[in-house]
């Protein structure tokens, strides 16, 4: 499924990222956490959810809530 967001009128989808996920455990407060620190850095809305949903999607290949939440720089490495 993904993403959802509607900006200016336009509604964008933000596909899912296809992985293997370990435990979902976080993921939520994970994609919330990402969404809040782009948003605070001023990104567009937009890419701010892109950074949030792989944010999440990375969470969910480690065990546990704390232990899955990805650092800025593996978040990166994993878009780029």
């Amino acid at each position: 499924m993904g993403v959802y967001v509607v900006e200016n009128g336009e509604k964008v989808h933000i596909p899912a990222y296809q992985i293997q996920p370990v435990d979902t455990t976080g993921a939520g407060d994970t994609f919330n956490g990402a969404f809040a620190y782009f948003i605070a850095k001023q990104h567009p809305l937009v890419e701010a959810c892109h950074f949030a949903n792989a944010a999440a999607a990375l969470s969910t290949l480690k065990k546990g809530a704390q232990n899955g939440m990805p650092s800025k720089e593996e978040l990166f490495q994993f878009i780029h």
